[in-house]
């Protein structure tokens, strides 16, 4: 059974509802689904509407369609037609283009036809009346009348020219050079050249337009065109012997134009000062004068070039071309004597006063002479006696000076250079009438040398011409003043045989002196030259020193190799006396002595060797370079800082400088330290030594080292002199250090400050260990280094030596 119970369990009280909602649905689905139908049925009724529409519209598409492509077809067909008419209306053109053309063909055609009929016609008439026209203008040519003549000759060209007629035919071109012929006759001579240019340019061989052509180009002063159009004439195929023959005259003009153009640029330069510039003018002119046909004119016209070239020269300075050029215009013309007075004026700067007075004289001896000439000539005369009286003068004086120098009498009051020096200025007052005579050459070198100024002096005579032996003798003396030893030997060579004859000279001098005779006998060339020598015997003796020095060198640096360092000092000892009166040979042997020394240990010694070196040569770089090193090694810091600041003020190579640059610094740093004076090493002697080897040492140096000693050995007086201001300084010194080492507080003081400056140079040493290069060498490096770097330099500095160079280093 079913049951319904509701909530409360009433069993059965929903059964009645129930039923009743049940029939109410079931009415409002009918109701319902009539709508539905009613709505489908509708809906189904638009459904067949609208596909009855279309239907229709589809029909209506296809008609339209159908009507289109009907109505496209009779578009394509009225398109093609249209086409069709427009191809035809463009045909029917061109034929009407074509017409048009071919009736302006014709009608160009005719009027072409009638203007060429007119044209020859009018050509015709204008060749005839052309020709008319050149029959006037040659028959006014003829009679001289040029202005007619251009007048119808230009008439004739433009009348041809205005019809259209090239002129190119040789009667055409005939007119154009028979116009030039007129214009030239005018004076128009530009004018001209183009009418003849412009024949050649139709036919470059053109005969009468070339000559034509040449003649204007010499009227303008174009010489090198004008050459250009003979040169064309003698190549042209139509050259006839006629023209070649008119053709060489013409080059003969262009010559002589050529000539006299260059001598009037050439006077021009020369007005304006521009010597060489005239030179090169006058040159041109003569080698154009050579080639030309010499007629009268031309052979003045070249005595007058050969003249001018030589003033020109002569205030150049060269006096030896200058006079060849007067001697060529004097073959010339030999009454020419502004030629002859000029050759005077050339001898005399040459040098040759017999020629120059001779010349001079015959100037002024001839009656024909110019008075401007005559005043020349005894312009000549005056200086050719002013330059020899002078030269006599200067020359014994400076034989006087060299002699006096040799024997030393009077060497108290005897200032060499100071009479050198007055020499020098009389030498420059007449040098400037003859700068370039040999002999006043010669003398100036020799008072240049005895004024000091030895490199100047050797300029002046090294590598010229030795012309007499006078000069010969100056470079040698020259030579060995400036310590070339090998170069004086090599000169000497040159005097040797004439030197072989100074015994027999002074015999001759010494018998002449006791027959009371004021010259030497001149039986004897030689004998005769020796006696106008400055001091031959004192040459032969320096010669002879030079060729000993020579071997003490050789020996000194071998005996150095060997380390025989006492025998090479000796050697080099004795050389230093053959040098006597040659401060650099001096400085040099005293800078070997002292590295000698040095290698010996000898401080005290070295140091006054170096100071003298400096003192006598203080151009000699090694010698400040030992003398700071010297400094250096004894602890003068102070005085090493002043030598290597002196050192840094001459003219150094580059590497010189830098390693003195290095030490100085080096040295100015340690010079703070207030380094003593190493006195052990001053005196020779070791730290352990005793007082009574301190006071032998000190005792055997102030005897060596007294002032009063410094002549010793044969030296020369200035290097006594400067050896005795060195041995003031070390004779001090010296006391110094046995004051010090002899007192044991003094000593022990010493000793103690020297400690503690070794201390401050260690630690400042490896400081800068790490920065040093080995350029820039430390001077307080190990002592055996640097020792043996010192014997190394010094043998570098001989092997520069060897070779003649006197500052090699």
């Amino acid at each position: 059974l079913d049951r319904s119970y509701d909530l409360d369990g009433d069993f059965g009280s929903h059964a009645g509802t129930n039923m009743d909602d049940s029939h109410n649905l079931d009415a409002d689905d009918e109701e319902e689904a009539e709508q539905r139908r009613k709505m489908d049925a509708d809906l189904e009724m638009n459904l067949r509407r609208a596909e009855l529409r279309h239907v229709e519209l589809e029909l209506k598409l296809v008609s339209a369609e159908e009507e289109v492509r009907k109505a496209k077809e009779s578009l394509e067909k009225a398109e093609a037609e249209q086409q069709e008419m427009q191809r035809q209306a463009h045909e029917a053109w061109e034929e009407v283009g074509e017409a048009e053309r071919l009736i302006q063909v014709e009608q160009t055609r005719r009027e072409e036809e009638d203007a060429a009929k007119a044209l020859a016609e009018r050509q015709a008439r204008a060749i005839i009346e052309a020709d008319e026209l050149r029959q006037q203008g040659n028959e006014a040519y003829r009679q001289g009348n040029s202005q007619h003549a251009e007048a119808y000759y230009k008439r004739a060209i433009d009348e041809l020219e205005s019809c259209g007629i090239v002129l190119e035919e040789p009667s055409h071109l005939t007119l154009r050079t028979n116009r030039a012929a007129a214009l030239m006759a005018l004076g128009h001579t530009r004018d001209a050249l183009s009418e003849c240019e412009l024949a050649l340019e139709i036919n470059p061989y053109n005969i009468r337009a070339l000559s034509r052509a040449a003649n204007c180009c010499i009227k303008l002063g174009d010489l090198d065109a004008a050459k250009k159009h003979v040169d064309e004439i003698g190549l042209s195929p139509d050259a006839t012997e006629e023209d070649i023959h008119a053709a060489s005259e013409q080059n003969q003009k262009i010559l002589v134009a050529s000539v006299e153009r260059d001598r009037l640029v050439g006077n021009e330069s020369y007005r304006r000062g521009d010597y060489s510039g005239a030179l090169h003018w006058y040159d041109a002119a003569i080698n154009a004068a050579a080639d030309a046909i010499e007629t009268d004119a031309l052979k003045s016209v070249k005595v007058g070039l050969h003249t001018n070239r030589a003033a020109a020269h002569l205030m150049e300075g060269n006096p030896l071309p200058a006079a060849e050029d007067c001697c060529a215009a004097l073959r010339l013309d030999s009454t020419h004597t502004k030629a002859q007075v000029r050759l005077a004026r050339c001898l005399l700067q040459l040098g040759d006063f017999s020629e120059a007075r001779q010349e001079a004289s015959d100037v002024i001896a001839r009656n024909s002479a110019e008075l401007q000439s005559k005043n020349e000539a005894q312009n000549v005369l005056k200086d050719v006696d002013l330059l020899e009286g002078t030269m006599k003068s200067v020359g014994d004086e400076l034989q006087k000076i060299q002699m006096t120098l040799r024997t030393g009498d009077h060497v108290d009051d005897f200032h060499a250079s100071s009479l050198a020096k007055s020499m020098l200025d009389e030498l420059e007052t007449i040098m400037v009438i003859a700068p370039q005579v040999p002999d006043l050459i010669t003398l100036k070198a020799e008072a240049l040398r005895l004024a000091g100024k030895l490199e100047e002096a050797l300029s002046l005579v090294s590598g010229k011409k030795a012309i007499n032996s006078r000069r010969r003798f100056i470079e040698v003396r020259l030579q060995f003043d400036l310590g070339n030893v090998s170069a004086c030997v090599e000169a000497g060579e040159h005097v040797r045989e004439l030197l072989q004859m100074v015994p027999e000279f002074k015999l001759t001098l010494k018998a002449a002196m006791e027959n009371k005779e004021d010259s030497v006998a001149e039986d004897d060339e030689n004998i005769k030259e020796l006696a106008s020598l400055p001091d031959p015997e004192g040459l032969l003796i320096l010669l002879q020193n030079a060729s000993k020095i020579n071997t003490c060198k050789d020996n000194g640096r071998e005996a150095f190799v060997q380390n025989k360092h006492s025998e090479a000092a000796k050697l080099y000892g004795e050389a230093l006396v053959l040098s006597a009166g040659a401060p650099m040979l001096e400085g040099l042997f005293l800078s070997n002595i002292c590295a000698c020394e040095q290698a010996m240990s000898k401080y005290a010694d070295a140091l006054s060797s170096a100071g003298t070196a400096v003192a006598i040569a203080p151009t000699f770089v090694k010698a400040h370079s030992r003398l700071a090193t010297l400094y250096t090694e004894l602890g003068m810091l102070t005085e090493a800082e002043a030598a290597y600041k002196r050192m840094l003020e001459m003219p150094l190579e580059s590497h010189e400088e830098m390693q003195a640059s290095a030490n100085l610094a080096s040295v100015s740093a340690r010079a703070k330290n207030s380094r003593p004076v190493n006195w052990y090493k001053l005196l020779g002697i070791k730290s352990s030594a005793s007082a009574a080897d301190i006071k032998k040492a000190y005792r055997q140096l102030a005897l060596v080292h007294h002032p009063d000693k410094a002549g010793r050995g044969g030296v020369s007086a200035a290097v006594a002199k400067a050896r005795a201001d060195m041995s003031s300084i070390l004779f001090k010194l010296v006391g110094e250090a046995q004051r010090i080492l002899t007192n044991p507080a003094e000593r022990s003081k010493w000793e103690s400050a020297q400690a503690r400056a070794d201390h401050q140079d260690s630690y400042l040493s490896r400081a800068h260990t790490t920065a040093r290069s080995d350029l820039y060498a430390d001077p307080f490096g190990d002592r055996y280094e640097r020792y043996a770097s010192q014997y190394a330099d010094f043998y570098d500095e001989y092997e520069g030596f060897d070779d003649g160079g006197y500052y090699g280093v």
